[in-house]
């Protein structure tokens, strides 16, 4: 169990949703909800998003707030549009770039963004895409490297709820353009993201954060949390082995790493036996 399983629980967790591997069927861990949330069909973002910020905080989570104020924002869009979301959470709502601290984990937490009213451009979007599910309007993530976008019915038509406006193609392009210099925009950029990497991307944004303290407990949690993607790549159980190694449990960062050699296989399995290996050799 991570660092924030124990302190930073989800106080709130409907029947059916309990993890297929925790402690208990009727505890599990906050590492096996969200493994279990990811792997759902289909992905029911808002929760996966919480049980981030209940594994990865120690601070607890109150999942039933959260929800309740989403369902209480979805109600409020004066009509089933994407215009009307937008402007109920922009306008009305005041939801917005947290400019002066684009750094800050609570950026990625989504209960926090939501009674904060402020965040970073994935976590607005998950907020628009869960209020417009809830007003019937059927929104979708669009993972533009440099800048996350929400997609709509009219593949000509984003928004950009970092901004809170409704943006087309070409506005798209000029946003991409800011970020990304080295090289040239692409309409598969824009193409729709699946649920399981905006949660892959979410954490990404979190493990860039407490990358300035690998040991911590909070890059611990992160890493946990990301070896549980179906589509997480090798180097994040090479890191999660470090990790547990820098807080003095390197025969727990080998074993992850065997398990994780047979899962993966082939070279792959070579190169993560190889770092169990070295984490072995520091208990001889």
């Amino acid at each position: 169990m991570g660092p924030g399983a124990a302190t930073g629980t989800v106080t709130s967790m409907p029947d059916g949703d309990a993890g297929a591997h925790g402690p208990s069927d009727d505890h599990p861990s906050s590492a096996d909800a969200f493994a279990r949330l990811a792997a759902s069909e289909p992905v029911p973002l808002d929760r996966a998003a919480l049980a981030i910020a209940a594994h990865c905080r120690e601070d607890p989570v109150d999942e039933s707030a959260a929800l309740a104020e989403l369902d209480r924002l979805g109600a409020a869009v004066r009509e089933p549009t994407p215009d009307a979301v937008v402007d109920l959470l922009f306008d009305q709502e005041g939801f917005g770039p947290n400019r002066g601290g684009f750094a800050d984990p609570a950026n990625s937490y989504l209960d926090l963004v939501v009674s904060r009213r402020l965040g970073i451009p994935i976590t607005l979007a998950v907020v628009t895409i869960e209020v417009a599910r809830r007003a019937g309007v059927v929104l979708h993530g669009v993972g533009m490297p440099g800048h996350f976008l929400v997609g709509t019915p009219d593949p000509e038509v984003f928004i950009d709820a970092f901004d809170g406006c409704i943006i087309d193609r070409a506005g798209a392009a000029a946003i991409f353009a800011r970020f990304e210099s080295r090289q040239a925009f692409d309409d598969s950029f824009l193409r729709p993201t699946p649920a399981e990497t905006i949660l892959l991307r979410m954490l990404n944004n979190l493990r860039t954060v407490h990358m300035r303290r690998p040991d911590s407990p909070p890059m611990l949690a992160v890493l946990e949390l990301l070896t549980r993607l179906g589509d997480c790549p090798p180097e994040e159980f090479i890191r999660l082995g470090q990790a547990l190694s820098a807080l003095g449990r390197p025969d727990e960062g080998a074993r992850s790493l065997e398990s994780a050699a047979e899962r993966f296989g082939g070279s792959a399995a070579d190169q993560l036996n190889n770092a169990a290996l070295r984490l072995w050799a520091q208990l001889n």
